[in-house]
């Protein structure tokens, strides 16, 4: 029988005389399971049995075996390198495809030499083990010693994946387990990994929730009974009762954004982000992102993934304003390679096909949103960036002695920027190689900033950065290489994700600068120059995507519909409270339908629009009938509970013009959502421009504005109101040109604009006034299901949940609103229950 040194002499032999045979049958693990593992993990299970009365002296041959082991491969190792003519640190690189082949036998070597560090790297693992001990420093430095040796293979990451899930660091576990999957050998064995990881961040997103719920139900019972309020609905006997619950700062996130379990809970999760220390907001992004892409990896609980998405956007926004450095170079690049990783998987799960599936839709979403933000937050850095005078080449005749104005230098970066730029440089490349996982782009996610608009604006601040302040050669000759001035210059990020298939496809170009420069400079100079290329890329795609106009670049990208719940239920079912919502969208077509029957120019055409007629008044019938059913319920005996957490304002015309201040302080605050109708736009742009139907403060609608009941003004006051009628349109126009997050504008059928550049709206077929118009706005937002609020038992408590409050001192359209269940309050009382300003 062979003793143990024996086969380690005979295994060593092999492998340092036929280098290639060793390879094809995997001599080297053969040597690692039958000499030392086999022998470790009986010697690990003898220390675990309870029953075992010899523990020190089992931990002793544990400890002196492992000894053992490391010496071998340590000496393996300078053998290798001895016998096929090579130095392991000329390899230490991290380089995954290299400008030359290797030789045969040296190729192999270095295979070899990546599973001995490997098996160093277990050996220390299991020596801190042994010892009761944590410190996985030793591990992993052979671990990353030896994924820069060949960084397509997956063992490495797995292993580092290992120490990260002993060591409690989640999202590196997460990170180091997709880049085993995303390698050339993978370790199928990751994903069962990734399953657990993912489900024990549902488990602590569950348990977070569960919490919330127990303080919702306090605050429900404690109650609130809101702003003061003049008069009482449903009579004086008390019938009604309106609960007001405020969530002190919370994130303006509509529950029906949020969707599945998770949506009624989200408003009170988010919570004040900006009152967070740092360090709960890092962990609270980090568990929400994983929580996210649990969703994607597993398929499971999809319903709810655009209000989790939406929370991951609005933390990460949040987080990089604290500034990267919060999260840290290393962290904020796994973050963009989980997105890639993510975007590739669903992709490889997918069919081949000209239409992307969801998963691959909301994958890419959520990819583009979180890169979106860290272009704005790059965009803003720059923008603070103090530009200086930068001289003109000497070889420029004509600019001698002159100099650039108003250029950045790249060495003035600040620390925020440098540590942004190599993830956007990350992602850049990744859609420079995969142009058909993001190309067409998908829908937009909540809190998603428009990326091609960001990336315009990213685009006309490089403009302003000098990236030729440090020389960069990228010609491969014979003559760069041979120059003992010049050394490569690689950048780290690409150094630290060599071997990712997902980016395998980006162009890498050698790139070559002065060995005395400072590198650090050098690597940001390259940095914008791929950047600055990136964006020159999408003004050439077949179908542009940026574009020059007017001294400057913008985004000409066609806008994608925002993939919220919201424009779902409205395909999805149109809910009771919205019927006068459909009820002018139909009349309005069924005017249309009459006009084009009269002058049609085909028989088929009038056969369609007939149709099209019959559906919307079988429509209306069936809307009407459970409108009535509603009411009828409404109505009886029991007691009315309106359950009010507000989210959406909405307030009339006289609101703008006797209570601008307030308005602007709770769209600052960003707790609310201001939602301005637009026949209140027009109202105020009629009011601004003194037209005839809008003259003495009276509004279209009939409403007086900026004089309750006076109708004999005077002209002083007539130009009173005209003035603040400018300041209002000028700040509304102000806030949509700057894409105000928490300000919407929506028509009369319901219509969400991103703009109001152009607000003309045709309300000739709708029935009603103004007024009614302005409260179709406010029941967009009711989503009231009969089966929510019916009462187990006749004359019990109907229960309904608003989150919408219109704001208006206008009596007629308080009393409108009343009898439709639209919590309705004036802005200063408002702003006193809100407690903002």
């Amino acid at each position: 029988m062979f003793s143990r040194a024996d086969l380690l002499g005979l295994y060593e032999q092999i492998i340092l005389t036929d280098i290639d045979f060793s390879d094809s049958q995997n001599v080297d693990q053969s040597l690692w399971k039958n000499v030392f593992y086999q022998v470790i993990e009986r010697f690990r299970q003898l220390l675990k049995d309870p029953t075992c009365d010899n523990t020190p002296h089992i931990r002793n041959m544990l400890l002196t075996l492992l000894d053992e082991g490391a010496l071998f491969f340590d000496g393996l190792l300078q053998k290798l390198q001895t016998v096929y003519q090579f130095k392991l640190e000329d390899y230490m690189d991290g380089m995954a495809i290299r400008a030359r082949p290797l030789r045969k036998t040296v190729k192999y070597a270095l295979i070899s030499a990546q599973r001995c560090m490997i098996c160093q790297g277990d050996i220390a693992r299991y020596r801190e083990q042994a010892s009761d001990s944590a410190n996985y420093g030793k591990a992993r430095s052979w671990y990353l010693k030896a994924q820069q040796i060949a960084p397509k293979n997956g063992r490495p990451y797995n292993q580092l994946a290992l120490l990260a899930v002993y060591t409690k660091r989640k999202l590196d576990a997460v990170y180091y387990y997709m880049r085993s999957l995303a390698a050339s050998n993978p370790i199928l064995t990751a994903k069962e990994s990734l399953m657990s990881l993912f489900e024990e961040a549902k488990r602590k997103v569950r348990h977070k929730e569960e919490q919330l719920e127990r303080r919702r139900r306090q605050e429900h019972e404690g109650g609130s009974r809101g702003p003061a309020v003049r008069g009482r609905g449903r009579g004086e006997d008390g019938a009604r009762v309106e609960i007001w619950i405020r969530t002190s700062r919370q994130a303006a996130t509509p529950s029906s954004q949020r969707g599945g379990s998770e949506s009624s809970r989200d408003s009170e999760q988010d919570g004040d982000l900006g009152s967070l220390s740092a360090s709960d907001l890092n962990k609270r992004f980090i568990l929400s992102f994983l929580h996210a892409h649990g969703k994607l990896f597993t398929k499971v609980g999809m319903e709810s993934f655009p209000g989790v998405a939406s929370r991951v956007l609005l933390e990460f926004k949040t987080l990089l304003q604290h500034g990267p450095a919060l999260l840290g170079f290393t962290h904020m690049l796994q973050i963009i390679t989980i997105n890639m990783f993510t975007i590739h998987y669903a992709h490889s799960r997918g069919e081949d096909g000209e239409v992307r599936s969801v998963l691959q839709e909301q994958s890419t979403a959520l990819g583009l949103g979180m890169f979106a933000l860290l272009v704005q937050r790059c965009t803003e850095l720059l923008r603070d960036t103090p530009a200086e005078p930068v001289p003109m080449a000497d070889g420029d005749e004509q600019g001698k002695g002159e100099e650039h104005e108003g250029m950045v230098r790249v060495s003035a970066f600040p620390l925020d920027l440098r540590e942004l730029l190599p993830s956007i440089k990350v992602w850049s490349d990744w859609m420079l190689g995969q142009p058909d996982q993001w190309n067409p782009p998908p829908c937009s996610i909540d809190y998603s900033p428009d990326v091609w608009q960001c990336l315009a604006d990213l685009c006309n601040m490089l403009a302003r950065v000098d990236h030729e302040e440090v020389p960069l050669f990228k010609v491969d000759t014979e003559e760069v290489e041979g120059d003992e001035e010049l050394t490569v210059l690689q950048l780290k990020e690409d150094r630290l994700l060599a071997g990712f298939i997902p980016l395998l496809a980006a162009p890498q170009e050698p790139c070559y600068t002065d060995r005395h420069t400072d590198m650090a400079i050098a690597a940001d100079c390259k940095r914008v120059t791929v950047l600055k290329y990136f964006l020159e890329a999408l003004c050439g795609q077949e179908e542009p995507l940026l574009a020059f106009k007017g001294g400057k670049y913008i985004s000409v990208a066609t806008s994608p519909p925002t993939n919220s719940t919201d424009s779902r239920s409205r395909q999805d079912s149109l809910t009771e409270k919205e019927a006068d919502d459909v009820i002018v969208e139909a009349e309005s077509s069924l005017s249309a339908s009459e006009g084009e029957e009269e002058a049609g120019d085909s028989e088929n055409d009038i056969r369609q629009l007939k149709a099209r007629r019959h559906d919307l008044t079988n429509k209306l019938a069936q809307q009407q009938k459970r409108r009535d059913k509603i009411q009828a319920v409404l109505q009886t005996g029991g007691q009315l509970e309106l359950e009010v957490r507000p989210l959406f304002l909405v307030p009339d015309t006289n609101g703008f013009i006797d209570h601008l201040g307030g308005l602007k302080k709770l769209l600052q605050c960003g707790t609310y959502i201001v939602v301005v109708p637009l026949i209140v736009i027009t109202e105020l742009d009629g009011l601004a421009k003194g037209q005839d139907n809008f003259g003495g403060g009276v509004g279209s609608g009939g409403r007086v504005t900026g004089g309750r009941g006076n109708y004999n003004v005077s002209a002083a006051h007539v130009r009173a109101v005209q003035e603040k009628a400018r300041c209002a349109v000028a700040f509304l126009e102000k806030g949509f040109e700057a894409r105000e997050p928490y300000l919407r504008a929506l028509t009369s059928r319901g219509n969400q604009l991103d703009s109001i550049a152009f607000r003309s709206e045709d309300t000739s077929g709708q029935q009603g006034t103004n007024d009614d118009v302005i409260l179709s706005c406010c029941l967009h937002y009711c989503k009231d299901k009969a089966k929510d609020f019916m009462p187990d038992q006749r004359n019990g408590t109907v229960r309904l949940q608003r989150e919408v409050v219109l704001l208006t001192d206008d009596r007629n359209l308080r009393v409108k609103a009343l009898t439709r269940n639209v919590p309705v309050r004036d802005i200063p009382a408002f702003l006193s229950w809100a407690k903002v300003g």
